[in-house]
């Protein structure tokens, strides 16, 4: 299976208690690339750099993953995004993020060939942009004709407005097959965090999977109008929580892969065990990367996966 991850690059500054600081490449869809590359996943990321200092980490970090970097575009104009994730003493993470205005600046990335074997991933603030969603757009289209998977996850954080960007997230829902959203983002969009009700309000297909996280709480999965828990096992020690939804995404898309799921399946009925199957790997993925302060899953992790 082939992955494409559609979104934001940045470089990411990581402050910890101690005071330590470190920089690794980031963006929610540049850590689902990394961990799927890292569990031997063919993927390409898609999206936008500057020709700055930033961008040649960020670009250097995804070579040596082994993430393809062909359907990158680099524009002068443009300057590299950073995010600044200060981690508190509980491992929770608050986020600054600095990035370029995309005015002028056209996404004139080539699309690759797609079938019933591919997965795009998009999702965050890039997704709500109109020169992203002009992007976006033909190559969700392009990927519901040649039968791919379309998986989608809103994380919103600094300078979401839910009077004039919610409209927007429910309709790059209306686009996806699979959505996973922490409860806070939900709230945020719909003020409920049920997945029935999000559902209702988005007006989704029966047949969409969608997926409310909560954090050391219980995951939700609500498809074809049933409503699934699955547990998370409690975490000795909480490191940091920066990177943990989009492992989890990671996590289940690389279950998606390895099982040969496809999207006829979504229409006939993913059996119960799968979706297990799917959640608990995902939980796996992120109660991983909470362990440390990076936002990719261990070394130990990643073998271990390889070799299920």
């Amino acid at each position: 299976m082939r992955f494409y991850t559609c979104g934001e690059l940045l470089l990411d500054l990581i402050h910890e208690p101690n005071g330590s600081l470190t920089a690794v490449a980031g963006g929610s869809q540049v850590n689902v690339a990394m961990n799927l590359a890292k569990v031997n996943q063919e993927v390409s990321m898609m999206g936008l750099l500057g020709k700055d200092g930033p961008a040649a980490v960020i670009l250097e970090k995804l070579k040596t993953n082994k993430v393809d970097t062909a359907f990158l575009l680099q524009h002068a104009d443009y300057k590299t995004g950073l995010a600044f994730a200060s981690i508190d003493a509980a491992g929770k993470a608050r986020f600054d993020i600095y990035k370029s205005k995309l005015q002028g600046i056209s996404l004139a990335i080539p699309f690759p060939e797609l079938n019933e074997k591919s997965v795009i991933s998009f999702g965050s603030l890039a997704a709500l942009d109109p020169v992203w969603q002009a992007f976006l757009t033909p190559l969700i289209r392009k990927a519901h004709e040649k039968g791919a998977v379309v998986f989608y996850d809103p994380n919103i954080r600094c300078d979401f407005n839910p009077y004039s960007d919610a409209d927007k997230v429910i309709e790059n829902m209306r686009k996806a097959q699979i959505i996973r959203g922490s409860d806070e983002d939900f709230q945020s969009i719909f003020e409920t965090d049920r997945p029935e009700i999000i559902s209702d309000k988005a007006a989704l297909s029966p047949e969409t999977v969608l997926i409310v996280t909560r954090g050391s709480d219980a995951v939700d999965c609500y498809y074809k109008g049933d409503l699934s828990s699955y547990p998370v096992p409690a975490l000795q020690q909480l490191r940091s929580t920066v990177g943990a939804g989009d492992a989890f995404n990671a996590g289940l898309l690389y279950a998606w892969a390895h099982m040969g799921l496809s999207t006829g399946l979504l229409k006939s009925g993913i059996p119960n065990e799968v979706l297990a199957l799917m959640m608990g790997m995902g939980v796996s993925f992120a109660t991983d990367v909470c362990k440390s302060s990076g936002n990719q899953i261990s070394d130990a992790l990643a073998e271990r996966t390889k070799t299920l």
